[in-house]
């Protein structure tokens, strides 16, 4: 009788979801059936047919939330007339047509990256409406709205898992014609139609009542005793190496700027999800109250790894990403840190306007990189005087090997993110064929930019066997925890990982010191432009004769990064060779 009951109950809240959200829920159903659609006859449209049905779907997939956004408004400011109601919802649907038309002609990276953060502004717009002058327990809205996205979630995959195994034992079991397109079917039938169903049938109603005894056990276990420890460990981790920074007085690397911008963000999310707790437990309130703290000397880290690499490579689209939202997440430290009434409101609101902003208008990601980008052309082509006339002239010099890089890396990032055309002084008709002609070099089509100033080298696996006969010693390194390596004839090899060096000692008299990176670099330079994944043997080695003795060293892996501003400059992240030692 229970099981009955609970299964009426929760037919019951399927059909308020389906009477509570209508228009949301049929823009989802025709997204799925476009994209099924598409799936099934593939093979049968042209490219640009399947384009267009991708448009169609995306166009209706944003009639979702933004319908969404209508329906709780509605419930916000009622009673609302009728009349204002189809208003409402024509000129919604009249802004669908109108995205459509304008703002999806071209698939490319402005159409997606515009396309997801208008609609990750709109479902961030959906949480706020309904607590927009009412701010008291928003965090227990968003935190049922999130706890209900993962049950959905869990929910459909296992619908999908057991629907999989049925359609599968079928056609093994029964022979009956499974095709392939089924399962990508029947993961957006569940994805598009069953998912937001459930989801949507236990969405808190306006006038209803939250209490934090509905907060999910669950959910603050997990964040309480798993999540906030490790974001407590990962920080120091952070400072320890924040604090390597200062003493070694090394700029940090690129890679700190993504580690810093997720931990920030995550740790931001955490922050909201915790604090309808932060009165009731010390060890939440703690926590809180020093995080934001704690964020603030290590965003000040990232901008700086950030400002080193706009500066070397000018904005694009990601970086001004990075570094907005590293602009946000400041601004909201700084907002828990000095503001005495804490609204969290403000989270997703900012957010979502900071998204609008920064992809329509002349201070969008776009405009920004373009300009950027163009600067960076600009300057480049005024040290060789190109530019005459506000138009490019053929060059009469030689363009060094750094700049050749930079104006590659400039094509590359118009080519695929825009169009030459929006690079100044080009002719209309340039093509990067046309590099030659008017620059003096070739294009270099498999030149990748974004990992210009990171290198990986390994030699070939396949090498062929080394003669070792003139040699009396063979030591790898690195070994174990670095170990000297001491032979019974009073010869020691010491391996100093700091400087990469070499200490060669003989009957406690040094014979040779020496340290790798120059020879390491050297060796970079000679091979930046190869293969780089199976170098030869004798391309990848060194040999020295000194004080009667033969020293060679086999390098097996080399990777590292080479100094944005003097090339021949490298530092060194992993390095192994094999030293082999011979006396004549």
């Amino acid at each position: 009788m229970n099981i009955n009951r609970e299964f009426k109950a929760s037919f019951a809240k399927l059909k308020l979801s389906l009477k509570r959200f209508p228009y949301p829920l049929i823009f989802s159903t025709l997204t799925t059936l476009i994209l099924i659609f598409i799936i099934n006859i593939e093979d049968k449209l042209n490219l640009t047919t399947a384009e267009t049905f991708v448009k169609y779907a995306m166009a209706l997939a944003l009639g979702f939330p933004l319908f969404l956004i209508i329906k709780v408004y509605f419930e916000k400011i009622k009673p609302v007339s009728k009349i204002n109601k189809i208003i409402i919802r024509f000129v919604a649907f009249f802004s669908l047509i109108i995205y459509y038309i304008f703002l999806l002609n071209k698939m490319n990276m402005v159409t997606i990256s515009r396309y997801i953060a208008v609609s990750l502004s709109l479902y961030l717009l959906f949480l706020v409406i309904p607590y927009f002058y009412n701010r008291k327990n928003f965090e227990l809205y968003v935190v049922k709205i999130f706890s209900r996205l993962i049950v959905t979630g869990v929910y459909s995959l296992i619908l999908f898992a057991g629907i999989s195994v049925i359609l599968f034992t079928l056609n093994e079991l029964l022979n009956i014609p499974i095709t392939e397109t089924f399962y990508p079917s029947t993961a957006l039938l569940i994805v598009g139609i069953f998912a937001p169903v459930f989801l949507l049938a236990k969405i808190p109603k306006q006038n209803e009542i939250l209490d934090i005894k509905e907060y999910p056990i669950i959910f603050k276990i997990l964040l309480t005793y798993i999540i906030m420890p490790l974001i407590t460990i990962y920080t120091t981790i952070l400072y320890i190496y924040f604090i390597k920074i200062i003493i070694t007085q090394q700029l940090p690397q690129g890679l700190v700027a993504h580690l810093v911008i997720w931990y920030a963000s995550l740790s931001v999310i955490i922050i909201f999800f915790i604090s309808p707790y932060k009165d009731k437990n010390q060890w939440i309130k703690t926590f809180r109250k020093w995080l934001p703290i704690a964020l603030i000397p290590l965003l000040s880290m990232m901008f700086l790894a950030m400002y080193i690499r706009i500066d070397a490579y000018g904005f694009t689209e990601n970086r001004y990403f990075v570094l907005v939202l590293g602009l946000w997440i400041l601004g909201i430290a700084l907002y828990y840190i000095f503001s005495k009434k804490k609204n969290n409101l403000l989270l997703p609101l900012s957010l979502s306007i900071i998204l609008i902003l920064s992809v329509f208008g002349p201070w969008s990601s776009y405009s920004v990189s373009i300009y950027s980008q163009n600067q960076r052309f600009e300057n480049i082509l005024k040290e060789y005087n190109m530019v005459k006339n506000e138009s490019i002239i053929k060059n009469k010099t030689i363009i060094n090997e750094n700049d050749q890089e930079q104006i590659q890396a400039i094509f590359r990032y118009f080519k695929n993110n825009h169009s030459l055309n929006d690079l100044k002084y080009l002719p209309d008709d340039f093509k990067t064929e046309d590099t030659q002609e008017f620059f003096g070099f070739k294009y270099n089509s498999k030149y990748s930019p974004q990992n210009a100033n990171y290198f990986n080298y390994y030699l070939d696996r396949n090498q062929k066997t080394v003669n070792i006969k003139q040699y009396d010693y063979m030591v790898k390194f690195p070994n174990k925890n670095n170990e000297a390596f001491i032979s019974e004839d009073n010869l020691t090899i010491n391996f100093v990982d700091n400087n990469k060096e070499i200490i060669i000692i003989r009957n406690n008299k040094e014979i040779y010191r020496q340290s790798l990176i120059p020879i390491l670099s050297q060796l970079h330079q000679k091979n930046k432009n190869t293969e780089k994944e199976n170098l030869n043997l004798n391309d990848f080695s060194y040999t020295k004769e000194i004080n009667n003795y033969k020293i060679k060293m086999i390098f097996t892996t080399l990777s590292g990064r080479e100094n944005t501003q003097k090339s021949s400059e490298i530092n060194i992240i992993k390095l192994d060779f094999y030293l082999l030692i011979g006396e004549f």
